[in-house]
């Protein structure tokens, strides 16, 4: 089998695959991948932030809450008349006192810890929404951006595409077929010589009757990679 059509396809094609590489290695474009995650990583935070500051928000009110059950608790104990007590009724008094003064002054200071860690996570969310609003803007520019790179080669692409597709009906459609499914792998060149004995893709040696039946119909799939081989 003569490889002339396939050899010539394969060498407009390698224009295409360096096109394409080219797309997937464009700066703009990885910019713009690295910014899109900045993004959802950005929303993401936000969303957990906010779950955050309601808990937070229910938490200060319970404390709230019960600070002031607590004053109401030691404004009766200040209503009392200590006069008409009894010396044990005082002494009772006394002590549930400090234990008031006490619950307060720890509830005092959860409050003022919660208020700090809200504190925090507003603060985290101001830097957050603003790396939101940065990455969002870049994003896109660098979007545009790549959109014109893409644009300006679109006609090359297009001129390559025509051209390989009429070169490919005066293929063998089982080499193409094979030719295409490693291709679409992103492996290039899919067509290599033989070397010796060895695949000139893989580099693996070939057993000896695979090297017969090249010798016989001109080409053979390398059993390792899968590439075509032909013989020079």
């Amino acid at each position: 089998m003569k490889v002339d059509m396939i050899l010539k396809y394969q060498s407009l094609d390698r224009e295409m695959f360096k096109i394409e590489k080219g797309l997937k290695d464009n700066q703009n474009k990885k910019m713009a991948d690295t910014l899109r995650d900045n993004i959802k990583n950005a929303q993401e935070r936000s969303v957990k932030l906010e779950e955050n500051a309601g808990k937070l928000l229910n938490d200060i009110e319970k404390v709230k809450s019960q600070i002031k059950t607590q004053e109401q608790k030691m404004q009766e104990f200040l209503n009392k008349d200590i006069e008409k007590m009894t010396k044990g009724e005082v002494e009772k008094l006394a002590s549930l006192k400090d234990k008031l003064n006490q619950n307060l002054v720890i509830l005092e200071k959860n409050l003022t810890a919660l208020a700090e860690n809200m504190n925090a996570i507003l603060a985290d969310f101001n830097k957050t929404k603003k790396i939101f609003n940065s990455a969002k803007d870049e994003y896109a520019k660098r979007k545009e951006a790549y959109e014109n790179d893409v644009k300006s080669i679109e006609n090359q692409k297009s001129e390559i595409a025509g051209k390989l597709k009429e070169l490919s009906k005066s293929i063998d459609s089982n080499i193409m077929q094979v030719y295409q499914k490693r291709r679409n792998e992103n492996v290039f060149p899919v067509l290599v010589p033989l070397n010796g004995n060895s695949c000139g893709g893989c580099h693996m040696e070939l057993p000896f009757a695979n090297i017969t039946k090249l010798n016989e119909e001109g080409v053979i799939t390398c059993e390792h990679c899968r590439r075509i081989v032909y013989k020079h």
